[in-house]
């Protein structure tokens, strides 16, 4: 079993010239990324074994990227499961485990724009109590395909296809408050329009769910992973709306990571307000 994983382990191989280049399990590719205009490390022939994803990716690829297993599709891509996001999955898994160690019962975590559902796997991996929130159906099942692979179907996960931002409104009305909120708006490129933007959006969104907290917060966990946005911004925001509870502020790049040696990608900004470290 633990050779049958390796098999499947996600691994960032180069970086340079626009595009990145991937081990996914045992088929290696490639893809392009903006930003990364550096020379790449390995030379041209290992660079030649890529295989194109959307023509010869017959069918789902099983694909594990740290603790967490996914099925890869050509439509989705890797940029869809978003292996740039590993360690603040496993963060937010940290942070749930530490919360039910110290209060005696599971977190309850808010997951707005669950996506492929990394946050949520994260998350429940460690006990929590997890709603997620995803406003295309298709999305919703993929999520629930990957949280039956990593055998937490039984876990207490509601699933909710729904407007993230209609859906933290209206939970502002009810009862319902949450220890740990994640918001990680990632848009595809084929996106509605008049779906969620960035800056007209995220800052009412962010007063929105401040007001969702319980009374012993975790904390709000922000990504932002698509378009110019500067660390710096995300930690203004988070301090014009988190700062009156306390706590503290971690904010940075988020990068996507490779073995020592490897050039790491940026892949967006991140900020997290902790009410407790």
């Amino acid at each position: 079993m633990e050779d049958q994983l390796i098999k499947e382990t996600y691994e960032l191989l180069d970086s340079g010239g626009g595009r990145v280049l991937e081990r996914l399990g045992g088929t290696v590719s490639s893809r392009a990324v903006p930003g990364v205009w550096w020379r790449r490390k390995l030379p041209g022939g290992e660079w030649r074994k890529a295989v194109d994803l959307k023509r010869d990716l017959k069918q789902p690829l099983p694909l594990k990227i740290g603790t967490l297993r996914f099925q890869l599709t050509p439509a989705g891509g890797v940029r869809v499961l978003a292996p740039e996001l590993r360690e603040h999955w496993e963060r937010a898994s940290t942070l749930c485990a530490a919360f039910a160690e110290k209060q005696r019962t599971p977190a309850r975590v808010l997951n707005l724009f669950g996506g492929a559902g990394g946050f949520t796997l994260a998350a429940a991996q460690a006990g929590a109590a997890v709603a997620h929130v995803e406003n295309s159906a298709d999305a919703i099942k993929r999520a629930r395909d990957h949280a039956a692979i990593n055998t937490l179907a039984n876990r207490y996960i509601r699933w909710l296809v729904d407007d993230p931002v209609k859906f933290a409104l209206r939970e502002r009305t009810q009862t319902s408050r949450y220890d740990l909120i994640v918001i990680d708006p990632f848009m595809p490129k084929d996106a509605k329009r008049g779906a969620f933007e960035i800056e007209r959006d995220l800052g009412t969104l962010l007063g929105t769910v401040s007001g969702l907290l319980s009374d012993k917060p975790i904390g709000v966990l922000l990504c932002c992973r698509q378009g110019a946005v500067s660390p710096t911004t995300l930690l203004h925001l988070m301090r014009q709306e988190f700062s009156v509870f306390g706590g503290s502020i971690e904010y940075g790049e988020i990068l996507l990571k490779g073995a020592e040696g490897v050039p790491q990608v940026p892949s967006g900004a991140f900020a997290r307000w902790l009410k407790a470290a």
